[in-house]
């Protein structure tokens, strides 16, 4: 009988989604990517929805391949996605609509409507959870607002991860980590919290009683077994969000060393051993959000290479070739610290013309306007450098730790460049650690449910000496406290 387990990681991206076949023999994990597909969002109706039947169809497609390669050794299979979004569901289980993506607009208005009906001090007390437009809880508000009849027929909301999960298994879940994004979840309590959903008007029924990562939903259906080549895989909960499976992955566990979750969000933070919902935490917009066996990820989503994204998206409409390569290599090339943007700029926040919104940042607030592609990248990257440096600042002052250096995990840190420049920027060693964190922490839950690790520091143990972390030292007179103080005025 083979010694040999592997587990299928399910990974969804903002951009893009991965189906990761994660080999574990003779004490080493080894991840084979099997297939990768676009998670593009599509404009219908005024509302940007994602095609999420063409998703689903993709995941299954990438399931099969790796159970066509592995057989009978293939023991499970987890989900995580991004998080906030939802689907809705009738009472017999029919998703009513494609999933609107966090990006959609129709949000805007709500922000101010329920923070001026509940206050701001009650949400941040009973969530502990950073405002922004596209949280659950203003997505709801705005459904409600908009008497939307998916909404008045629906009789459950499932997050992404556990819609797939639904489809896959056949049982409905509400997964404790995707749950947290929401900003109706109590990070003391683990919870709903009861005054959000009463003034949302929803109940807890049609959230659900919410379950930890690792619990096992059971086999597939005969359905997916039919389509997937085995009945013999059983589906379970990881942590859903993908946050929450990256932070997993931390290559070693230093209490002083701050967590940057790099991909097409930036997200800063430490992990903490209970919720921060301090006045101080509130006005400076961090996050309690909850992660595998209770612990709380305290951070801050900043925008991150969603802004290059966005520019290289904007070149190939115009007929360049833009590969991350050459762009890299002419980012590399020019002058740093010439232009400063801030990441979190609220144009930023929306898809379209990306280069030119940068430029007319530059042009407004008096910085050089960056011309060439080159230009623009590496004001992107100097930027998000100076950005973690002033979160971090922040961060220190809120939670009374010293900060001695940094972890870097997820998509982002195959970006030198940046993780060089962020050692520069905090004057403090950059650890960079694997590159597909999130599918290694989402297959770290998927282990411990199966019983090769017993708890989260015995899996960090085990496939730690799996992945080799890079280290990049601070290099001296690269940031100055000058271009510090010029970056703080722009972002104040």
């Amino acid at each position: 009988m083979s010694s040999r387990k592997v587990y299928i990681a399910v990974d969804l991206g903002a951009t893009s989604g991965r189906v990761i076949a994660a080999v574990w023999e003779d004490g080493k994990l080894e991840l084979v990517e099997k297939h990768r597909f676009e998670t593009p969002s599509v404009r219908l109706r005024g509302r940007w929805h994602w095609d999420f039947l063409s998703l689903y169809s993709e995941i299954l497609y990438g399931i099969k391949t790796a159970v066509e390669f592995y057989g009978a050794d293939v023991v499970s299979v987890g989900v995580d996605t991004w998080g906030v979004d939802y689907g809705l569901l009738d009472e017999s289980g029919e998703l009513l609509a494609n999933p609107v993506c966090y990006r959609d607009e129709r949000t805007g208005p709500m922000v101010k409507q329920v923070c001026e009906k509940l206050g701001k001090d009650l949400i941040y007390a009973e969530t502990g959870i950073q405002f922004m437009f596209f949280n659950t809880i203003f997505q709801i508000a705005a459904e409600v607002s908009q008497s939307r009849t998916a909404f008045k027929t629906a009789t459950r909301l499932l997050f992404l991860p556990d819609l797939i999960n639904f489809w896959l298994s056949g049982v409905q879940s509400t997964e404790r980590t995707a749950a947290s994004t929401s900003q109706m979840l109590n990070p003391h309590t683990k919870t709903w919290s009861e005054p959000i959903l009463a003034e949302l008007g929803v109940s807890s029924e049609f959230l659900g009683d919410v379950v930890d990562p690792g619990a096992k939903l059971g086999l597939v259906t005969q359905e997916v077994a039919e389509a997937i080549g085995t009945s013999d895989l059983s589906v379970v909960t990881v942590a859903g969000h993908d946050t929450g499976s990256a932070f997993m992955a931390l290559p070693e566990v230093q209490p002083n060393y701050g967590i940057l979750s790099s991909g097409t969000w930036s997200i800063l933070g430490f992990e903490l051993d209970a919720p921060n919902t301090s006045p101080e935490a509130a006005a400076a917009g961090f996050s309690n959000e909850v992660g595998y066996g209770g612990t709380i990820r305290f951070l801050k989503n900043i925008c991150g290479l969603w802004l290059l994204e966005e520019c290289r998206r904007s070149w190939i409409a115009q007929g360049e070739e833009a590969t991350y390569p050459t762009i890299m290599e002419e980012a590399a090339k020019c002058e740093p610290m010439r232009s400063l943007i801030d990441p979190d700029y609220s144009a930023f926040a929306t898809a379209g013309g990306m280069p030119e919104k940068i430029q007319a940042f530059c042009k407004e607030k008096g910085e050089p306007v960056p011309e060439t592609n080159g230009q623009i990248a590496r004001c992107i990257f100097d930027s998000l450098a100076l950005k973690y440096d002033f979160v971090f600042q922040i961060l220190e002052k809120i939670t009374g730790r010293q900060l001695e250096g940094l972890f870097i995990l997820g998509g982002g840190s195959r970006n030198d460049l940046v993780n060089q420049l962020a050692a520069d920027a905090l004057g403090l060693p950059v650890v960079v650690g694997a590159s597909e964190a999130t599918a290694v922490g989402n297959v770290m839950a998927q282990m411990i449910a199966d019983g090769e690790a017993e708890d989260l520091a015995g899996a960090r143990n085990l496939v730690a000496p799996s992945f080799s972390p890079r280290r990049f030292e601070p290099r001296p007179g690269v940031v100055t406290t000058e271009i510090k103080q010029r970056f703080s005025a722009l972002v104040s």
